[in-house]
């Protein structure tokens, strides 16, 4: 229960960490740009491993939304964890003629 608390604590503070009014008597634009930017290079390393790994990517974005079109439980387990994927949202791409 307590990493899960810590996990969702961490979540907020990251999505309040910019011009929050929330947060702003710690507000440090050093933390906010290296946890932002470490935030960045979690989700690309994702991207590159989904690609190498033969998914086709159709969007990345901010810092926790990939979309590839492919089996991902294969690349990836799924959990809440940085080398985790979580299920936000599924969807079918159709093309149009």
């Amino acid at each position: 229960m307590t990493l899960e608390y810590v996990k969702a604590m961490y979540s907020k503070f990251v999505s309040t960490l910019g011009e929050s009014h929330y947060n702003r008597e710690i507000y440090r634009t050093d933390w906010m740009h290296l946890t932002r930017s470490q935030a960045f290079a979690n989700l690309w390393m994702k991207a590159f491993k989904a690609y190498d790994e033969g998914l086709t990517m159709v969007h990345a974005m901010g810092t926790d939304e990939l979309h590839v079109i492919g089996d991902w439980r294969a690349v990836f387990p799924e959990g809440r964890t940085v080398t985790e994927v979580k299920v936000k949202d599924t969807y079918t791409l159709t093309i149009e003629a």
